[in-house]
């Protein structure tokens, strides 16, 4: 299991205050502060099992007596996530008007390269304002299923052509 080198204080504080000695924080401190740390990002409770060691139900107790500090946990991460999604913003549109000003760089530059990022922040930008997205199929030159169908029944006939009709009478 890998163990947190540092808590956030809030979670240091939830685990200290939780008085009965059979509970998971003051048997398994470390576990539990990670659970924790886990929990506020969103994490599944088979991820937090499956780094922490801990069960399903005490992850769910955990949860259980921790949901202001998870909810806090969670708040801190989703800024985290906006603050980072406009720093990220802010270098593309950079990096797009480099690419802009430069005519023979744009020439070499592939259009799905610009078209499926640009897709997929729309998607997300929808997605958070609870709108309706719009779902992207890619789909590949390969043969088809109703092709793949075709090549068979073909194949079938050419065996049936080469083959001799046996009839087989059961014996009495």
């Amino acid at each position: 299991m890998s163990e947190p080198k540092t808590v956030f204080p809030s979670i240091a504080t939830a685990i200290s205050a939780v008085e009965s000695p059979l509970a998971t924080e003051n048997r398994q401190p470390r576990e539990a502060a990670l659970a924790l740390e886990m929990l506020g990002a969103g994490k599944s409770f088979r991820d937090v099992a499956a780094q922490t060691g801990l069960t399903l139900s005490q992850i769910g107790a955990i949860r259980k007596r921790h949901k202001v500090t998870i909810e806090e946990h969670r708040e801190r991460f989703a800024s985290d996530g906006v603050q980072l999604a406009e720093n990220l913003r802010l270098v593309a549109l950079a990096k797009l008007q480099q690419l802009a000003d430069d005519p023979e760089q744009l020439a070499r530059t592939n259009i799905r390269d610009l078209m499926l990022p640009y897709a997929i922040a729309q998607d997300k930008v929808f997605s958070a304002l609870g709108e309706n997205t719009v779902v992207v199929e890619h789909r590949s030159k390969g043969a088809s299923l109703e092709d793949a169908q075709k090549a068979i029944d073909e194949a079938r006939a050419k065996i049936r052509a080469k083959s001799i009709e046996v009839v087989v009478t059961p014996a009495e």
